[in-house]
C-alpha cells in the first residue's frame, strides 16, 4: 500500500528555487571556459590558465590598488 506524499511547503519551494538560481549563476560563469575548451585546440589548458588569471590575477591587482 502506498502512502500519499505530502505537498512541498512554500519554504521548501523557495529553497529549491534559490538553489536552482545559484547553480544557474555558476553555470553562466563557467560557460565561456567550456566554450573555449570545445572550440580551441589545447583549449583545456588555455581555459585553465585564463580562469586562474582572472581569479587570482584580479585579486593581486586589487591589493596593489590598480
Amino acid at each position: 500500500m502506498m502512502s500519499p506524499t505530502k505537498p512541498a511547503s512554500i519554504f521548501e519551494r523557495r529553497n529549491l528555487r534559490a538553489r536552482a538560481a545559484i547553480v544557474a549563476a555558476k553555470l553562466r560563469d563557467l560557460a565561456p571556459y567550456a566554450m573555449m575548451e570545445l572550440v580551441l585546440p589545447g583549449g583545456s589548458l588555455m581555459a585553465l590558465l585564463l580562469w586562474l588569471y582572472r581569479r587570482h590575477g584580479a585579486a593581486l591587482l586589487s591589493r596593489r590598488g590598480f
